[in-house]
Parts: structure tokens; sequence; C-alpha cells
């Protein structure tokens, strides 16, 4: 059984890295972004966000995605800096 999960597993990685292989210069130019990439940080995106200890505060907030996936990096910043510090007095 681990034989053949590890062969499957061998194939999958070697399949996987035949196309870069090919082409090693492929991966030196950056790739141009497309009017859909740029789109997509400027489109708009409305959410609901409950208030914490009401059933019906409930508010409507419309961000653009670039600012909804900045607000989620800065929420996970901090959640991992607050793990990682120590105790003080």
């Amino acid at each position: 059984m681990t034989t053949k999960f590890f062969a499957a597993a061998g194939l999958f990685v070697l399949a996987a890295g035949a196309p870069a292989l090919a082409d090693p210069a492929a991966g030196t130019a950056p790739a141009p972004t497309t009017k859909a990439e740029e789109s997509d940080a400027t489109k708009m995106v409305c959410r609901r966000i409950e208030s914490i200890g009401t059933r019906l505060g409930t508010k409507k907030v419309c961000r653009t995605q670039g600012d909804w996936d900045a607000e989620q990096a800065a929420n996970r910043l901090d959640l991992e800096r607050s793990q990682t510090q120590r105790y003080k007095n």
C-alpha cells in the first residue's frame, strides 16, 4: 500500500516539475498582469459583518477586494504576533 502511494507521489512530482524543466528562461521574466488580475483588486465586494453580543446587529460593509485582502493579512499578522509573544508582568 505505501509503496504504491510513494510511487504515485513520485510520478506526480515528476509530472508537475516537467514543464518547469522544459524552459528554464520562462521563470526569470516577470509575468505580465492582465486586466482581469488588476480588476480583481479594485472590484467592490460587500460583506455582512455581525456585531458580537446581538443577533440583530449586522451591517453591510463594502470595500475593494484589495482592502479586504489587506485587512485579512493584518489580522493574521496580529494573531501570529499575539501567539508568539511571551507573557510579561
